[in-house]
C-alpha cells in the first residue's frame, strides 16, 4: 500500500511540474528561464532539456563547466537563436513550448512588445487569442516559444509542432528587424502584385509578394498630412460617451504637452482610439485636442510610455488612426488633454 502511495505521489508531482508554465525573465536585453537543479542533473543534462549548449549556460551564470551543481541551486538558462523563436516554425524533430510573461500594473501590449524583441503586437494577439489591445493585470501572455528536441527534452510533451500565425523562421537576434515599432505612417495600401511595405522607424521589413493585390484595412498616407477617418462612428471616436460618464461627477484634469503616434490597426473602422501615458490608470478615457487644428478625439489609456530615448519629453503616444482623425502631419505636435 505504501509503495502504491509513493508511486502516486511521484506521478502527481511529475505531472504538476510538467504542467507549470515557463515564465520568461529579463535582465536588460537578456532573456532567460530560471531552472532549479534536481538530483543527478548537471550542465549537460540541463542543456539537453532546454536545447542549449552547456558552454553557453555556464558563462551566462558567471561560472565554468568544471564547477559542479548543487541540488536546489537556481541557474539561469539563456534564450538564444538556437532555442527561442518568435516567428517561423520548429524544425524537424523539434517542438515549440510556449513561454509566458505575467502582465504587471500599467503595462500594455505595446510595452510588452518592445520588451520582447519588438515582437509585433498582432502576433501577441494571435498567440493569446486577444480581440483587443487591452490586458488584465496578472494575466499571462505567450511572448515566444522554447524550441526543444522532441526525443530528448522532458519539456517536449508540452510543445507543439506547428505555431499558428507564424511565417518565416526568425531567430532572437533577428527578431528586432521584424517587430512592430511606433510609426507615424499608416500602412500603405498595395496597388500592384508585388509590394514592399514602407520602412517602420528604420526597422527593416520583408518584401511581400502575392498573386493578387490584397486590400488592407488601413488607409494609405498620401501626403505629409494624415488622412481623416471618415467612416469612424462619430468624428471624435467610440469612447466619447464613456468620457462624459467619467467626468460627470468629477472635474476633468487639464494638461498640455507634446504628442507622437504609434502604429495600430484599431480605430480606422471602429473609431476605437488608444493612447499611452505615464501615471494614468489604464482604461481611463482622455480627450485629446490638437492645438493646431483644434480637432479632438477620445482615446483609452492602454499603459505607460516605454522608457526609450525617442520617448523622452513626450506627454503621450497616440494611435496613428487617432492622429489621422486630428488631421495632423507625421511627427510630434502639441496637444491639450482632459481626463
Amino acid at each position: 500500500m505504501r509503495s502504491y502511495l509513493c508511486l502516486f505521489l511521484m506521478v502527481f508531482l511529475g505531472t504538476a511540474a510538467t504542467a507549470q508554465k515557463l515564465n520568461v525573465q529579463r535582465e536588460g536585453d537578456k532573456l532567460f528561464l530560471d531552472h532549479k537543479v534536481a538530483a543527478k542533473e548537471n550542465w549537460y543534462s540541463i542543456g539537453r532539456i532546454y536545447n542549449v549548449s552547456p558552454k553557453e549556460i555556464a558563462p551566462f551564470n558567471n561560472t565554468t563547466l568544471d564547477k559542479g551543481l548543487a541540488i536546489g541551486q537556481m541557474i539561469k538558462v539563456p534564450l538564444t537563436p538556437t532555442n527561442f523563436i518568435q516567428s517561423g516554425q520548429p524544425g524537424t524533430g523539434e517542438v515549440a513550448v510556449p513561454l509566458y510573461h505575467k502582465v504587471k500594473e500599467k503595462e500594455g501590449l505595446y510595452r510588452i512588445s518592445q520588451n520582447y524583441n519588438k515582437v509585433p503586437s498582432e502576433q501577441l494577439k494571435s498567440w493569446n487569442k486577444l480581440s483587443s489591445d487591452e490586458l488584465s493585470v496578472g494575466s499571462e501572455l505567450i511572448v515566444g516559444y522554447l524550441v526543444v528536441k522532441q526525443d530528448v527534452s522532458s519539456l517536449a510533451k508540452d510543445g507543439q509542432s506547428k505555431l499558428t500565425g507564424a511565417t518565416a523562421k526568425t531567430t532572437t537576434a533577428a527578431a528586432t528587424t521584424t517587430g512592430a515599432q511606433a510609426s507615424t505612417n499608416p500602412p500603405a495600401k498595395p496597388t500592384t502584385q508585388t509590394t514592399t511595405p514602407p520602412a517602420n522607424n528604420g526597422v527593416a521589413k520583408e518584401t511581400a509578394s502575392t498573386t493578387v493585390a490584397k486590400p488592407v484595412e488601413n488607409p494609405p498616407a498620401t501626403s505629409t498630412v494624415s488622412k481623416p477617418v471618415s467612416d469612424a462612428p462619430g468624428t471624435e471616436g467610440a469612447f466619447a460617451g464613456l468620457f462624459a460618464d467619467q467626468t460627470k461627477n468629477n472635474p476633468a484634469n487639464k494638461v498640455s504637452g507634446e504628442c507622437d503616434s504609434f502604429k495600430s490597426t484599431s480605430g480606422w473602422k471602429d473609431g476605437k482610439y488608444y493612447v499611452l501615458m505615464n501615471k494614468v490608470t489604464p482604461g481611463t478615457i482622455i480627450k485629446i485636442t490638437s492645438t493646431s487644428t483644434n480637432k479632438s478625439v477620445y482615446a483609452k489609456v492602454l499603459g505607460e510610455i516605454p522608457k526609450q530615448v525617442e520617448n523622452e519629453g513626450l506627454l503621450i503616444r497616440l494611435s496613428n488612426s487617432a492622429t489621422a482623425q486630428l488631421q495632423m502631419p507625421n511627427g510630434k505636435f502639441a496637444v491639450e488633454l482632459q481626463y
